[in-house]
Formats: structure tokens, C-alpha cells, sequence
């Protein structure tokens, strides 16, 4: 049962990596936005699905009493994960800063 486990979690395609890389590029790259921001996020929860040759994970982060809602979408296929999130329905490049920099 545990091989089967570990399999599961293995990349698709040994040359891009697979959902749970892509949950945890995601996790981090929000995480790493709230708390530049001042913010302290805790109870990470998320899904990851391939949609359209994308990985996208939907997750969510409890902030004080608030429950702050993210999106993530990466290309399937490269090597490195490379891509873009939203947070609160605001879409963040991957540097980090919003994509509309009118905000």
C-alpha cells in the first residue's frame, strides 16, 4: 500500500514535475506574499487538477479570523515551475507584484 502511495505522488513526466510540486510552488509563493505583506498565514488546504495542459491548484489560507482564497496555474511541461497566482481575485506575476501595476 505505501509504494502505491509514493507512486502516486510521482511526477507525470520525468522531464516536468507533478500536482504536488505544483501545490507546494503555490503554497509557497502565497505564503511568501502575505507575509511580506504583513500577514500570518496558517491552515494551508488546496487542491491541484491539470486543466488545458496546466497544473491548477486552488487552495486556501486561514489569516486571523478571514479565510483568504488563492489560485495558481503553471505550465505542465517545464522543468522549472514557472507561473502565475491570484490572491483575493488580484493576479500576482511571478516576481511578485501585481500584474496590473495601476493598483
Amino acid at each position: 500500500m505505501l509504494a502505491l502511495c509514493l507512486l502516486a505522488n510521482a511526477p507525470l513526466a520525468s522531464t516536468g514535475f507533478g500536482p504536488a510540486a505544483a501545490r507546494e510552488w503555490c503554497k509557497d509563493k502565497t505564503m511568501h506574499y502575505l507575509k511580506k505583506r504583513g500577514y500570518i498565514p496558517y491552515n494551508w488546504a488546496a487542491t491541484t487538477s491539470l486543466q488545458d495542459d496546466r497544473y491548477v491548484t486552488k487552495g486556501e489560507w486561514s489569516v486571523d479570523v478571514d479565510v483568504i482564497k488563492v489560485e495558481c496555474t503553471l505550465n505542465h511541461h517545464l522543468k522549472k515551475p514557472s507561473g502565475k497566482y491570484s490572491i483575493l481575485g488580484v493576479e500576482i506575476s511571478d516576481d511578485g507584484e501585481p500584474a496590473d501595476h495601476s493598483m
